[in-house]
């Protein structure tokens, strides 16, 4: 099978090209940039090891990886008509996970990659024979027709990189209509892994939370990060309150479980999606135990409101904002549960309290 894969120095990608070379049968052709000082195919070998292939796994993969660096945002993706033709001819399927990924990016900033980008992949996925897979990676969290609201550009529910998801969910299925492919749209929730990830290597949302935990403290005065960092007999603890909706939930997903999931799934359909999320939600006052499993010094309060917050109120909560703001159960999974569509897959593992605290990777500084 040859396979034209983007995103694959990405954290779910890197793990996906890895399980698909694990299967001995893949050739991959990698679309990306060149980084500073790194070319591609450097890049794409380093996400490999950075998400656990062993370096008999990298060495065997230079034989059926090519990395032919591209720009997402341009026509033809920056290639000569006839390279970009020969791209795709000989292609079994297309897995389109690279994606440009903010929560607080506007559309605008967004769209030359997430929306142009997947236009001008289906693009070049015309050339390929008739039975190529177009797969998608989405988000589980695609919003609807909201109309703009205050606030923010798509509505207090809406934001720009959901926008821009949906806008390219929308030019999959329209192009997979018109040229009757078979296009799979793949919706994961918040992607994770309680396994150990390299500063240098590509992050998930919880590891972005540790880092950005640890970077607090760091800037903290000794005497503060040493109280927030102690638990003190007979010391009253320092309380803190956390602005957030205590009934909202997470859907976090390990990505172990999804990439299992969706090589499951990647068989020729019409045109579908699938939600990959976990099957249980997970309540935001769980993340908050966790957060104060790295802060044993704090006693952590969620409310709906913090009214005239205190420096590290002032600091944490927007930190804090995108996990606990918001019920990300709300869009999560409202088609058929994946235990019904595959009830061959293993469950995933259980996401607790303990598990989130392995996912934050939190690099702490020491007490002083």
């Amino acid at each position: 099978m040859t396979i034209v894969m983007t995103g694959a120095t990405g954290f779910l990608g890197s793990r996906l090209l890895r399980a698909l070379l694990a299967t001995g049968t893949a050739t991959v052709t990698v679309l990306g940039r060149d980084g500073t000082g790194q070319p591609l195919a450097a890049r794409v070998e380093s996400a490999l090891r950075a998400c656990g292939a062993t370096a008999g796994e990298v060495l065997r993969a230079r034989d059926r990886l090519t990395a032919i660096p591209v720009d997402l945002a341009r026509p033809r993706l920056g290639l000569e008509q006839a390279a970009h033709r020969q791209l795709a001819e000989h292609a079994d399927a297309f897995w389109h996970c690279a994606a440009a990924i903010s929560l607080v990016g506007t559309a605008d900033t967004l769209a030359p990659v997430n929306v142009a980008g997947t236009r001008h992949l289906t693009e070049l996925a015309e050339h390929a024979p008739a039975h190529a897979l177009f797969v998608y990676m989405s988000t589980a969290y695609v919003a609807g027709d909201a109309p703009p609201g205050a606030g923010s550009p798509f509505g207090d529910a809406i934001t720009g990189y959901e926008w821009t998801k949906q806008q390219a969910e929308e030019i999959v299925r329209d192009w997979a209509g018109r040229h009757r492919r078979p296009a799979l749209v793949l919706r994961p929730s918040l992607l994770a892994t309680d396994r150990p990830i390299p500063e240098t290597a590509a992050q998930q949302p919880l590891s972005m939370l540790g880092t950005l935990l640890a970077e607090l403290l760091e800037q903290s005065p000794p005497l503060l990060r040493r109280a927030l960092l102690r638990k003190r007999a007979g010391v009253p603890r320092i309380r803190l309150r956390l602005q957030g909706d205590p009934a909202s939930h997470l859907n976090v997903v390990p990505v172990e479980y999804a990439v299992d999931a969706m090589l499951r799934l990647a068989r020729p359909p019409g045109s579908t999606t699938y939600h990959v999320v976990h099957p249980e939600e997970t309540s935001a006052r769980v993340l908050v135990s966790a957060v104060g499993e790295l802060l044993p010094g704090v006693e952590l309060i969620l409310q709906p409101t913090v009214d005239r917050p205190n420096l590290i109120e002032s600091q944490i909560n927007p930190v804090l904002a995108n996990f606990l703001q918001r019920d990300w159960h709300s869009r999560a999974d409202p088609g058929t549960p994946l235990r019904d569509t595959l009830p061959d897959l293993p469950a995933p593992a259980a996401v607790d309290s303990a598990y989130i605290l392995s996912a934050m990777n939190a690099r702490l500084p020491a007490p002083c």
